[in-house]
């Protein structure tokens, strides 16, 4: 049964910083790795980095950016690679990537995607006075299942955080890609989810860890149709309480 989970969130082609991820992650032996995708696109190699995710047998979903990838479209974005600049094995490895990965773990189900269930662009967000109120009517569908997942890990907003639901804790693996790049442990023998940050100089180093049964500290929601724009965001990229 899966106890421990690596969390890696979108690619990017950062196939340095992937690596690192990856041999760090063994280190803390864990039962399985996620990756939430979007392995296309950026300055690193694509070619190694989907080859990196392959050979660690990474769980991994498609990313908007890898459907962009494949058929070469929205190529205007920053660092944006061509399909025929990928190998036919590269192709055939990012074709087969699914949407949507359950996984039956400690804590209950897991369901890993990018952006919420098969839509790769959603965003799920409570709202800050500053930022608007993201809501997900397929996410608010999954929370309404009788026996719905206990924990869902998106990507595509590249910030890591963790938000309460009642029954699930959504988890966003935010990126490898920028000046934030990190990674995130779920630990359900510990009962917690850690984030670590991967530091230039090789180091990876402990931010924040939060605790899956004491919430009373954070807010807890039925569904994205109860955000209410007052949230205090969860970050899992500061040191330090």
């Amino acid at each position: 049964m899966i106890q421990k989970i690596g969390i890696i969130g979108d690619v990017h082609s950062e196939h340095g910083r992937l690596r690192r991820a990856l041999d760090w992650l063994e280190q803390q032996s864990v039962d399985a790795i996620v990756c939430t995708g979007d392995v296309a696109d950026g300055r690193g190699c694509i070619e190694q980095s989907w080859r990196a995710l392959q050979s660690a047998r990474v769980h991994t979903v498609s990313g908007n950016h890898d459907r962009w990838l494949l058929t070469d479209s929205v190529r205007h974005v920053a660092h944006a690679q061509c399909r025929a600049q990928v190998s036919e094995k590269g192709i055939e490895f990012l074709s087969r990537l699914p949407k949507v990965v359950r996984l039956e773990t400690l804590g209950g189900e897991l369901r890993l995607c990018h952006g919420v269930a098969e839509d790769d662009m959603a965003k799920v967000w409570p709202g800050t006075e500053a930022t608007p109120i993201r809501r997900s009517e397929e996410l608010d569908e999954w929370l309404a299942e009788s026996k719905g997942p206990s924990f869902v890990i998106n990507g595509h907003m590249h910030f890591r955080t963790l938000i309460d639901f009642e029954r699930c804790f959504l988890i966003n693996a935010g990126t490898l890609k920028g000046e934030r790049p990190g990674i995130t442990l779920l630990d359900m023998h510990a009962r917690q989810v850690a984030g670590f940050n991967l530091l230039d100089d090789g180091r990876v180093c402990a931010t924040q860890r939060y605790s899956l049964d004491g919430r009373s500290d954070r807010t807890v929601w039925t569904s994205t149709a109860a955000f209410d724009g007052r949230w205090r965001p969860i970050s899992m990229h500061r040191r330090g309480h």
